[in-house]
């Protein structure tokens, strides 16, 4: 009997084991590191005693305890409630731009892409344009024009980071809709807009996945350095980039005040960075 047979004669429960059988440890880490990040992220409250943003002098360089586990700052707040919220501050953030910039990438890359002429002509120069800058310089001129904020640090990452993803998509579109499957529902009276949902959306999106996983650590970095200038999120909120400038100054005062923010930036980056190899590795096994 071939193992195509075996397989489809396997239970539900017996083929989830065996997939899990063969993932690595690298998979089963990558999956332990987004479950701590989720609850992180969802439970922040329930999981802190004190408010991350209360002074109180009188706590100022506490050593670590069991109420503080990584001490307070040279204001008296809780690092360790501090790195939380900034954890879910920095993720949730980079989460929005990443998510925002796949959604306009995609719509606009097969617009172009499927209409051509003017619509592809009009992107290729915009998307040109944008790309000649370094994205850092592109970013930090934005944010000087609008002044440093939450909201603005938003805004300027995503007009710089949609292009990515637009062009990407372009590229795929300009494939897929010369297959014979697309061609067959154009002939059969089918609407732009129904080919690109039901037939080239599907398609592209995988890859994009892969690409928004990859990315993901990047843009989670780069939020912390431009926070770290001054011209990302702002204080009192806790945010990764924030409290290591913070450390900084402390740095011969109080190492950890700078070591817990840095080694939380390091893994939360190092883990997006695994968990896009693994995605963008099995994309690649599936083509």
């Amino acid at each position: 009997m071939t193992e195509a047979r075996l397989a489809a004669r396997r239970t539900p429960g017996k083929r989830i084991a065996a997939e899990l059988g063969r993932m690595r440890i690298s998979a089963w880490l990558c999956a332990l590191f987004l479950v701590a990040l989720i609850t992180v992220i969802l439970f922040a409250d329930p999981l802190t005693a004190h408010n991350p943003t209360e002074v109180d002098l009188s706590l100022k360089f506490h050593d670590a305890s069991a109420d503080y586990p990584f001490g307070c700052d040279d204001y008296g707040r809780c690092v360790f409630c501090r790195c939380i919220f900034a954890v879910r501050t920095s993720v949730g953030i980079a989460f929005t731009i990443e998510l925002a910039s796949v959604i306009i990438g995609l719509f606009l890359g097969m617009m172009a892409a499927y209409f051509g002429r003017l619509a592809d002509q009009f992107f290729t120069t915009v998307s040109n344009a944008l790309m000649s800058f370094p994205n850092i310089i592109l970013v930090m001129l934005i944010i000087a024009f609008l002044g440093p904020s939450t909201k603005n640090i938003i805004v300027a990452m995503l007009l710089v980071d949609w292009i990515w993803y637009a062009r990407i998509t372009r590229s795929l579109t300009l494939s897929l809709k010369e297959r014979k499957y697309v061609q067959a529902a154009r002939m059969n009276g089918a609407s732009p807009l129904i080919i690109l949902r039901r037939h080239i959306a599907p398609g592209i999106i995988p890859q994009l996945i892969g690409q928004f996983t990859l990315a993901l650590g990047n843009v989670i970095l780069g939020l912390a350095g431009l926070s770290f200038l001054g011209l990302g999120v702002q204080r009192p909120t806790p945010e990764l980039g924030i409290m290591i400038s913070d450390g900084c100054n402390m740095i011969r005062t109080d190492f950890s005040e700078l070591m817990w923010p840095g080694l939380i930036l390091f893994v939360i980056v190092l883990g997006f960075n695994v968990i896009g190899e693994l995605v963008s590795e099995r994309l690649r096994g599936q083509r």
